[in-house]
């Protein structure tokens, strides 16, 4: 039944994939079935040896880790691929137009390596990571670590000091 319906949704476009994740050696034959196998790194080798991949642990927000980096990952492909295929377009209009020299080509081809390398590194910022394992960011805040808040005051010379 499960067949028919993965066949009947791949027709459609909506293949539903399967991840598997196991330790030991009964896991090894559902590991190499599934779509995606997940094999713990303290279990038996057999399941390593069958699966996609192997966690060097048995912590398993690794794997929500990881697949929540993918996402990310893959929309910031989707980003510069984008980018990239627009200013290229311009540049192709552009040159049709007779308004490009070959300097500017040149220019603005370095210019979209360029920001879209920068694009791509925000995929290793602490925000990024730290959105990713839920954890909220630290905002910066005028209160102590007991709640309390600073205090200004005057000092004799009219600076001010946070006490």
């Amino acid at each position: 039944r499960m067949l028919e319906d993965n066949r009947h949704a791949s027709l459609l476009g909506k293949k539903k994939l399967t991840l598997m994740v196991g330790d030991g050696v009964n896991d090894a034959p559902a590991l190499s079935v599934a779509d995606v196998g997940v094999a713990m790194g303290e279990g038996a080798s057999l399941a390593m040896e069958m699966s996609d991949v192997t966690l060097m642990d048995s912590n398993l927000s690794k794997l929500l880790f990881s697949i929540n980096m993918g996402v990310k990952v893959i929309k910031t492909v989707k980003e510069n691929i984008a980018f990239s295929m627009l200013v290229n377009l311009i540049a192709i209009v552009l040159t049709f137009m007779g308004k490009m020299t070959l300097l500017w080509a040149i220019v603005s081809d370095v210019g979209v390596m360029l920001l879209v390398t920068l694009n791509g590194m925000k995929l290793l910022s602490n925000r990024t990571i730290d959105s990713i394992e839920g954890k909220r960011t630290k905002e910066p805040s005028s209160k102590r670590n007991n709640g309390q808040k600073y205090r200004r005051t005057l000092t004799v010379d009219h600076e001010e000091e946070i006490v």
